[in-house]
């Protein structure tokens, strides 16, 4: 019989031990946790800016919303029909920027911090909003929201005729570097990261290259045009020093430097005496680079 009552003693302290954790770990009538409510908001955009969009193929926008410096939303949206929703904090004071056609950005977390870059080859016209402040209340449904076209572009164009450049047998391609060039953008401060972009060029480009840059016309950074030629992947030749074009990038405008690449006064070296220890003192080139400027 002790043993019987032992038994079940401890059988009665086991169930009072197991009631008493699941009384601890479930309350029923313990409240959760506030979740923070939202606040659907719509992204509208001009019909002109999605006929530019569909024009240069742009099939995304990139959304960031930010509480005072931190991100609380930031997400890549299908363009669609131009109409997007995004769920927001309600009741909070936030800032936002738009950005489509870019390569990627850095520390999208902090709204102070963001830097927007161009793809990697520099190619792609960049289109971003200003920062736009707004609070998230009912009140608000939709907000429109403008991008603004913020690359400028330089053009390296020979100016020798196609007979002319089918007719080079001395070399096969040049690397054409242009310096300065705005590859990133502070989106809160505007101000801009500069790295010097080369492009390898050939018979099939005309030899031509071109850039894209975020402004830098007010900065006190201009750019040159550095070329390279080559034949067979080696180096032949260069020109004696960049061309000072003294270009500063300004949004959507163009800057074509016309070059004769076959002038013998641009070269480090004359062709006849190339890899020589003979030297030759550099005249001015005979026709020099002209620059010409346009919109697109």
């Amino acid at each position: 019989m002790k043993h019987l009552a032992s038994l079940f003693l401890l059988s009665f302290l086991l169930c009072c031990s197991c009631t008493q954790q699941m009384d601890d770990e479930w309350k029923p009538n313990e409240q959760l946790p506030n979740v923070p409510e939202t606040h659907p908001v719509s992204v509208a955009f001009s019909r002109a800016s999605l006929e530019t969009f569909a024009e240069q193929g742009i099939t995304e926008i990139g959304i960031y919303v930010y509480l005072t410096d931190s991100m609380v939303y930031g997400k890549n949206l299908p363009l669609s029909n131009g109409n997007l929703k995004v769920d927001l904090p309600l009741g909070e004071n936030l800032q936002t920027f738009v950005v489509a056609n870019a390569g990627h950005l850095v520390d999208a977390d902090s709204l102070s911090k963001v830097v927007v870059y161009q793809d990697v080859y520099a190619r792609k016209p960049v289109y971003i909003s200003d920062v736009v402040g707004f609070t998230s209340d009912k009140s608000v449904s939709s907000l429109s929201v403008e991008l603004k076209r913020l690359v400028g572009e330089a053009v390296f164009q020979p100016k020798e005729t196609e007979s002319e450049l089918n007719a080079i047998t001395r070399f096969d391609q040049l690397n054409v570097t242009f310096t300065n060039v705005a590859v990133g953008y502070k989106v809160k401060s505007k101000e801009c990261i500069l790295e010097d972009v080369t492009f390898s060029t050939n018979l099939s480009t005309g030899f031509g290259a071109s850039v894209y840059s975020f402004p830098t016309v007010n900065g006190g950074s201009r750019t040159s045009i550095d070329v390279v030629y080559l034949k067979g992947g080696e180096e032949v030749n260069r020109i004696i020093s960049p061309l000072d074009t003294g270009i500063g990038f300004e949004p959507s405008k163009r800057s074509t430097v016309h070059m004769k690449i076959t002038d013998e006064n641009y070269l480090d070296e004359p062709w006849a005496v190339v890899r020589t220890a003979a030297y030759k003192e550099k005249a001015a080139p005979t026709r020099p680079f002209t620059i010409e400027v346009s919109e697109f």
